[in-house]
């Protein structure tokens, strides 16, 4: 292995399986007759805390509800970068948490059969995220 170039396991749990992420991200899944994919790409609700310690949206719970009845959501397309995207000064260099939130109907197989593996490829996530899922804060699926 070249040096710098960094190699990195993030293990997502039983539901989600494991996933090898390699410098960029892990590579991307193609669709065959054993592989189903889900894209989850789209206009997602957004909003970034903008609290002085960044931290109202864990001690509100943001994740219990919609996220639009903690505050004002902004329509953000997903990929993308969102610092690069709103014309709000306070997004351009901001640093801190923010969240995405999308209702997603999932394929019938994929809920019919628990042996199924689902595994959750986040794309434009390169720092930190925290999976919810159903009103859930799932740290065990911390990527």
């Amino acid at each position: 292995m070249a040096p710098g170039l960094a190699v990195a396991w993030a293990v997502l749990g039983p539901l989600l399986g494991c996933a090898l992420a390699l410098q960029g991200g892990m590579l991307y899944p193609r669709e065959s007759p054993s592989r189903e994919r889900k894209e989850l790409d789209g206009l997602w609700s957004f909003r970034a805390d903008f609290s002085d310690n960044r931290r109202r949206g864990f001690e509100e719970q943001w994740y219990r509800r919609p996220l639009r009845e903690s505050g004002p959501t902004l329509d953000m397309p997903v990929p993308s970068s969102f610092n690069d995207i709103s014309q709000d000064w306070r997004l351009r260099h901001f640093v801190g948490w923010v969240w995405y939130e999308r209702e997603v109907i999932l394929p019938e197989r994929w809920t019919q059969d628990l042996s199924t593996r689902v595994v959750l490829r986040i794309g434009s996530a390169h720092a930190y995220a925290i999976v919810v899922s159903q009103g859930l804060l799932c740290p065990e699926y911390i990527l």
